[in-house]
């Protein structure tokens, strides 16, 4: 979990230690230098780019400033760079199967799509999740039930 909303330290996971350094000093500065978090997370997703930690970080930097453009734009290369590690297809309506980490990926995608105001490309995106997913391993239900309640309000 890479929570920017509480004092304690999120759990990164295992990292390279300079990876984890530019993390949490991206997590640190998030309040305080949001362009100093979104340059450290950006150097961490350049340095190592198979390492979800840091596109986690980089999309929900995104998210919580509202900049919902970057946001999707960081989203998708996540679901890109999680589908070459995993050998899927590009394209994730394709998929037949993922591992968890893809399908974190495309979750984080479909929730930016949901803040982004596209509750269609987020019901999509979630669906696929859930389908590849039917024990809700990685929390696709929370999405759906957001895409839901987004429809019933509109």
């Amino acid at each position: 979990m890479t929570g920017f909303d509480d004092d304690q330290q999120p759990d990164l996971g295992p990292l390279p230690s300079a990876i984890r350094q530019l993390l949490q000093d991206g997590i640190a500065a998030h309040f305080t230098d949001r362009e100093r978090a979104e340059n450290l997370f950006r150097q961490a997703v350049t340095q190592a780019p198979e390492i979800p930690a840091a596109r986690r970080c980089l999309v929900k930097h995104y998210n919580r400033c509202r900049q919902f453009d970057k946001a999707l734009a960081a989203a998708k290369a996540w679901v890109s760079a999680a589908a070459s590690q995993a050998a899927l297809p590009d394209d994730w309506r394709q998929w037949q199967q993922a591992p968890g980490p893809a399908l974190a990926a495309l979750k984080r995608l479909a929730f930016i799509h949901l803040r982004s105001g596209q509750p269609a490309a987020a019901e999509t995106a979630i669906d696929q999740v859930l389908a590849l997913d039917p024990e809700d391993g990685v929390g696709g239900s929370v999405i759906a039930a957001l895409v839901a309640e987004m429809r019933l309000a509109a």
